[in-house]
């Protein structure tokens, strides 16, 4: 009789951590119905998971930890100074310089003429110099709609 109350209980606990995740999954997608690709582009680069899901967004290279763009490039996009690397300042507006964006040293690097340059830069790690871009930066596998939508998001950055 204890053996099948024990066994009863267990199925009752896994019956509901899966109703939780159901009710999870279904409400994420809910919230994110209402949001606009800027708020979508938000909430990806503040917790590079999908706005749809809640699913991590897969990368490559980098640090190889759990990591977000605004965990390099702040919040605000500026970028920021630690002990292993400094980042650079990715609001839209300074990628598309035409005198060539900030640099962290104040210098001034390379124009990324075009949104597939960025987009290359976000997923395979290339410069619009076709130069690798520093360790630090993973290589993201956005899909279409993420790009566009943090793209988005970049933009409104002032």
């Amino acid at each position: 009789m204890s053996r099948n109350l024990l066994v009863l209980a267990i199925l009752s606990l896994l019956v509901g951590i899966l109703g939780l995740g159901i009710i999870g999954a279904l409400a994420s997608r809910q919230i994110s119905r209402g949001l606009s690709p800027e708020e979508r582009g938000r909430w990806i680069y503040s917790t590079a998971t999908d706005p749809d899901s809640g699913a991590p967004i897969p990368y490559s290279g980098g640090m190889m930890m759990p990591m977000a763009c605004a965990d390099c490039h702040g919040i605000d996009g500026r970028g920021l100074r630690t002990p292993m690397f400094v980042s650079p300042d990715i609001r839209y507006r300074n990628l598309t310089d035409p005198q060539g964006m900030i640099e962290p040293d104040g210098s001034r690097g390379h124009t990324y003429h075009s949104d597939e340059e960025i987009r290359r830069a976000i997923t395979e790690g290339i410069g619009p110099d076709g130069e690798p871009l520093s360790w630090p930066m993973p290589r993201w596998q956005l899909t279409d709609q993420q790009f566009r939508d943090l793209l988005a998001y970049l933009k409104t950055l002032p």
